[in-house]
Parts: C-alpha cells; sequence; structure tokens
C-alpha cells in the first residue's frame, strides 16, 4: 500500500505501547485511519471459467512435507519419502467419467498447457473440482509445473496471481508402461514420458511411464544407473511385460529397475534401503530382482510419519493388535508423537480398521 502512495501510517492508539506487540486486527479494527475495512469492488475474469471444454476446478496449493518449489525440502530424503512424486486428487466419481483409476498417469490441460501427474482417488475432494500441489518443478518431474496450467492473471489491487481457481480437463494418459528404480547417482537425463525423481537414503528413486513399450530396457536401465562398469542381473517376461534388472558394483547396488504393464506393485522404501545394505550373495541379489525383502522383512508400507519412518501397514497392524486411538499407536510406535503432522492419518487409518471390524 506504501509503494502505492497510500497513508499507511499506524492510527491513533493502534500499535504499540511500552513492549506490547502490533496488533494489526485486535478488537475487530483494521489497519485505517478509521478502523474500518476498505471493500474493493472487482470485475471477474472469464478466463477461468469452466465450459463444456475444460469442466473441473482445480485449485493448488502445498502438502505436508514440502514448501514451495523444494530448493530445500526437495533435498531431503525423510521429507521425501512420505509422497515422492506430483499427484492430482480426483473425486471417484469424476474418476470413473474420465475412466481414469487409482495410480494412473493423467494429463491436466487447460487453454494454457498441461501437466502429467499421478492420480489419487478420494472422497477429500467434491465432484467437479481437484487438487494438486505446487512443488514440483523441471528439476524433480518432467511435466509436474502446474503454471503451465494457471492463467497469466493478477488482482488489480493486491497483485495476487490467480492461482487457486483454475477450468481444466482431465484424461487417462495412455501408458503402455510403467516403471519405478532406485540409483545411487543422479542420471542427468531420464528418457521416460512421465518421470517423477526424488531423494532417498544412500541415492535417489523415480517414478516412470512410457507411451511406448517397445524399449530396450538393460541399455535404459544403463542410462539411468550411471554406472557402465556394473554387473547387470535380470529377468525378463516379455509376454507379461514384466522387467526387473539390478546393477551391482561389488558388493554395492548401483541401481534396480522395475518395469511392469501397470502401476509396479514394489515397496519403495525396502528398494531404496538396499542402497545402502551390502549383498554379497547371490540369495540377496535375487531377492532385490524379484523386488521382495523376503518372510523376514514384511514391508511397512507407504510412510505416514516422516520423524520415525513409520509405514501404513506398521499403523494398520498396530490398529488390528487393539490400538483404537491416536494416542495408543504412538505409544506403540511413536508415530504422530513429534511434529504430530500424521495424526489425521493415523486417525484415518484407525477409520479405516474399524470399518473392516464391522464388516
Amino acid at each position: 500500500l506504501c509503494q502505492r502512495g497510500r497513508d499507511c501510517r499506524r492510527p491513533e492508539g493502534v500499535g504499540t505501547t511500552g513492549r506490547q506487540p502490533i496488533r494489526f486486527f485486535a478488537d475487530g479494527n483494521f489497519y485505517t485511519p478509521d478502523r474500518k475495512a476498505r471493500f474493493i469492488p472487482i470485475r471477474v475474469s472469464t478466463d477461468t471459467r469452466t465450459t463444456p471444454d475444460y469442466p473441473l476446478i482445480l485449485n493448488t496449493g502445498r502438502i505436508r512435507d514440502h514448501w514451495h518449489t523444494m530448493t530445500r525440502t526437495g533435498k531431503s530424503p525423510r521429507l521425501s519419502q512420505h509422497i515422492a512424486e506430483p499427484f492430482v486428487e480426483i473425486h471417484p466419481a469424476d474418476a470413473q467419467h474420465n475412466g481414469i483409476g487409482d495410480a494412473d498417469i493423467v494429463r491436466l490441460s487447460s487453454p494454457r498447457g498441461a501437466v502429467l501427474v499421478r492420480a489419487l482417488i478420494t472422497t477429500r475432494q467434491r465432484r467437479g473440482s481437484v487438487f494438486a500441489p505446487m512443488h514440483w518443478t523441471d528439476q524433480f518431474a518432467a511435466k509436474g509445473r502446474l503454471d503451465a496450467l494457471t492463467a497469466a492473471l493478477a488482482d488489480p489491487v493486491s497483485g495476487q496471481p490467480a492461482l487457486k481457481h483454475v477450468a481444466v480437463r482431465i484424461e487417462k494418459f495412455a501408458a503402455r508402461a510403467f516403471g519405478f528404480a532406485v540409483m545411487r547417482e543422479r542420471p542427468e537425463v531420464i528418457a521416460a514420458d512421465y518421470w517423477a525423481v526424488a531423494r532417498c537414503k544412500g541415492g535417489w528413486r523415480v517414478e516412470l511411464a512410457f507411451a511406448d513399450e517397445n524399449i530396450d530396457w538393460p541399455d535404459f536401465a544403463q542410462s539411468l544407473f550411471v554406472s557402465p562398469e556394473a554387473k547387470l542381473l535380470a529377468y525378463h517376461d516379455r509376454d507379461a511385460g514384466q522387467h526387473r534388472i539390478a546393477a551391482f558394483e561389488g558388493e554395492r547396488l548401483a541401481g534396480a529397475l522395475f518395469v511392469a504393464p501397470g502401476p509396479v506393485a514394489v515397496s519403495r522404501g525396502w528398494a531404496a534401503e538396499q542402497l545402502e545394505t551390502a549383498h554379497a550373495g547371490q540369495r540377496e541379489r535375487f531377492r532385490i530382482v524379484a523386488g521382495r525383502a523376503g518372510a523376514d522383512r514384511p514391508d511397512i508400507g507407504a510412510i505416514v510419519c516422516s520423524c520415525f519412518g513409520i509405514g501404513a501397514n506398521q499403523i494398520a497392524a498396530a490398529v488390528g493388535a487393539g490400538c483404537s486411538t491416536v494416542g495408543a499407536v504412538g505409544e506403540v510406535l511413536k508415530a504422530g508423537t513429534n511434529c504430530g503432522s500424521c495424526r489425521a492419518e493415523i486417525r484415518a487409518i484407525i477409520g479405516a480398521g474399524r470399518v473392516r471390524a464391522a464388516e
């Protein structure tokens, strides 16, 4: 306001008295000379309204463990293990109408551009609306920049950009192959139609999707692992579209790639842990290619509590064993006892457990 030449002097009686802090809106007053609000009439632009071609409203925002464009939070393996790729939340009815299944790759389009993100089907969204986080940039995803969708509009008074209301359409991306990989070094180029890379302990992890299934997978794996002298151990079932490739430098895993015709069913946390584990025996190496930790290493599930690395399967097991409150889960697993940001997710897992018990 001061830059616009307004009178921004503190009104008499408002501000500091001795050591008391400034209270801008104390007792219902506004920071104006007469302490009354100023309502400014605006003209709504038609650029963000829905049309038959763009029938959904996209809302953008942040998620729990990332901030802005991840220039700092993207460097943290602990923060990235909760959600490691861009996504869009879709109501089940809208997903069904557009032929979209959970974990599909979808294209969000507006008159200005398009992005590729992972589908998350949830009743948290109401019909006609979708939500996508704004953190991912070209550094962390192939086509995850939401600013490609938004209009070049700003409020004429405040300067606030029009980021929260964008008319879009959604359609399933025709992926012929999906992939997941872990590697010690980040590759300079990832030759996939969709990719999203994230830090993990010991290196990097990347989600992949391809419009073409006719790919030389060993050659693609070598391009990811950045380790031309590593020895490859591979399994191929071309009829089923299943390919699993692991590269070893001595006892260390340089990288592992898992390919399937649908979203890859491999424990992300377990696969990432193998980058920091010695693999001297053939049995341990075969486990990596199989994508299975073994009966002695149950899958903890997607990380819910980033502070203590507690997964959804661990929390569900605790609920099944009798933990009926967030506090009880915290006593057993410590989940939710530090920053508390995962408590809502823990509560949802408890609720799902109650529904299953009732059934």
